[in-house]
């Protein structure tokens, strides 16, 4: 099958949805379709510069930056003609939008044109994330906008994947009418294996660029640095932690907006012994990384998906998080760690239970690992392939049904 994917977002830009389109680029070339991704340029930052190669499905369209997330880029609308013809040229027996803005709008358009059925995904929870990139828009009324652009793009696809459960019910609830399917991103199993735990505690390249990590208890967070992942719910966190277990060590891996404000409120509060940012880590490296650490710490309460708690999992590192939204769904109560209140006691109590109890360690550790078995992304692949096969079928029945109407 000739599959177009579309994307407002993709490397060197890093989060979720760029992970998401990613993988299943690659599982479904696997599986022997025929994939294409059209997504923005970027202004290379240097600290990513050559970390992701030249992909020949990937198709760049010029596009211009956002002042209020300097991150993100959005496509040209006049590359629209340039979209239309390569799609053309192309020939996709579907298109699968990943993200609701520029190449969504042209997607759909195309598509409504050429009579080709258009599939989306919903990575992101809009409602819950608008007052942190419009922050002087009314939050009530930032809130409704959100809701009113997603039931306005979503409703017109032919299908609508949802990472979750939870999120299926928000799209329900804003009157989305559409075939909505439940099917995670999922974990590439070779992006985490090839490590041990107690090898990387003796020789990881971490400990030898900070030395200072050795022989404490490290926990850990990997993703976007931005307000809406709650990291100052961490630093609370780490006070309390390490009264109980003395220099017990925060460890933060990404970058983001809010990088430069976490570390002031960091040095304010004289927790610099206790917390080290890392900035953007290399996919390559988590692994590693992921393996140091004793426990996985996940705050974020807006996750979609929170999938970066199956990824420490694979590693044999048990994860303590909120239990709400995506990360209740992922860990679906104390599998592979402890799934805890949106509380620091609660959390910080788990943390120390995992840092405090050897044999409750263990157990955790393994039964991490075997959880996250569950979460391969081939086996995701396999029920999205499934999903394009029946929406085309059932798209060109209702085709074919109207034409005779007519």
């Amino acid at each position: 099958m000739k599959i177009a994917f579309t994307s407002d977002v993709y490397w060197p830009r890093i989060n979720g949805v760029t992970v998401s389109t990613n993988i299943f680029l690659d599982e479904l070339t696997k599986l022997g379709h025929t994939l294409r991704l059209w997504t923005p340029t970027y202004p290379e930052p240097e600290d990513t510069k050559g970390m992701h190669h030249a992909d020949p499905r990937v198709s760049r369209l010029k596009s211009w930056g956002l002042f209020f997330s300097k991150e993100d880029r959005l496509v040209s609308p006049f590359q629209r003609g340039r979209f239309f013809h390569e799609l053309t040229e192309f020939q996709p027996e579907i298109i699968h939008v990943q993200t609701e803005f520029t190449t969504s709008l042209m997607a759909h358009a195309w598509a409504r044109k050429h009579q080709v059925p258009v599939i989306q995904t919903c990575h992101t929870y809009f409602e819950q994330y608008i007052h942190y990139y419009l922050p002087l828009l009314p939050e009530k009324a930032g809130k409704a906008w959100a809701r009113k652009l997603t039931y306005q793009l979503f409703n017109k696809a032919d299908a609508i994947i949802s990472p979750t459960v939870p999120m299926k019910g928000v799209l329900e609830s804003y009157g989305i009418t559409c075939p909505i399917e439940v099917i995670p991103t999922g974990i590439q199993e070779n992006d985490f294996k090839g490590t041990n735990k107690d090898e990387e505690h003796v020789h990881s390249r971490w400990l030898l660029q900070f030395p200072r990590l050795r022989g404490r208890k490290l926990m850990l967070y990997v993703g976007r640095v931005g307000q809406e992942k709650n990291l100052d719910f961490l630093l609370d966190v780490v006070e309390q932690v390490q009264i109980k277990v003395p220099k017990a060590t925060l460890v933060v891996a990404g970058n983001g907006p809010y990088l430069e404000d976490f570390k002031t409120k960091i040095k304010e509060r004289g927790l610099d012994d206790l917390v080290l940012c890392l900035g953007y880590v290399d996919r390559k490296e988590l692994k590693h990384l992921y393996s140091l650490a004793d426990v996985f710490t996940f705050a974020s309460k807006t996750e979609t998906q929170g999938l970066v708690t199956i990824e420490a999992m694979m590693c044999h590192t048990p994860a303590v998080a909120i239990g709400l939204m995506g990360t209740k769904e992922v860990m679906n109560g104390d599998n592979g760690g402890f799934m805890v209140d949106d509380d620091v006691e609660p959390f910080s109590a788990a943390v120390i239970r995992l840092l405090s109890d050897p044999a409750v360690y263990r157990a955790k550790s393994e039964e991490a690992y075997q959880y996250a078995q569950n979460w391969t992304a081939a086996k995701m692949a396999v029920k999205i392939e499934k999903l394009y096969g029946e929406t085309v079928e059932r798209y060109q029945q209702n085709h074919s049904q109207g034409a005779k109407a007519r």
